[in-house]
């Protein structure tokens, strides 16, 4: 990146001013999708996106025992691998965290992306003011200040 230049006395036209709020809107979008991920990402973890494979009572409907006390030790055990905190547990360490960090990457990626490609046809059509096509030059170039 390089340095932005210093531009005294710019005024942006009509279709300058939609460049800048698209770019706006851009960083907005950004900042929806990563609340998306992030809500979706908790949802398929807290959410019960898992199988549950026990019934009210907490015993599989697979065990169909007539001895009284290995049915009730089995129910507790049951109750205890199918409950909540097992299950959350399972699932956030079965969740793809590197595959959900580099979909908060690609985001930013996608709007840099997509701010260039706005910025060079800014620059493009901005040829005849020359603060101007300076401007856009500069953030399709990603100047930083």
């Amino acid at each position: 990146m390089k340095k932005c230049p210093g531009i005294v006395g710019i005024t942006f036209d009509e279709k300058s001013q939609k460049g800048i709020d698209r770019i706006r809107e851009l960083h907005d979008l950004t900042k929806v999708g990563r609340f998306a991920l992030m809500i979706g990402h908790l949802f398929s973890i807290f959410g019960g996106s898992a199988v549950r494979t026990t019934t009210s009572s907490g015993l599989s409907s697979v065990f169909k025992l007539s001895n009284p006390t290995t049915e009730v030790v089995l129910k507790s055990t049951a109750k205890a691998a199918s409950s909540d905190t097992g299950q959350i547990s399972y699932s956030i360490s079965q969740a793809n965290w590197e595959f959900f960090f580099e979909s908060f990457g690609a985001l930013d990626k996608i709007k840099m992306r997509e701010i260039e490609k706005l910025a060079t046809r800014q620059a493009m059509s901005h040829t005849g003011s020359p603060k101007e096509y300076v401007f856009w030059r500069a953030i399709s170039e990603e100047c930083k200040l």
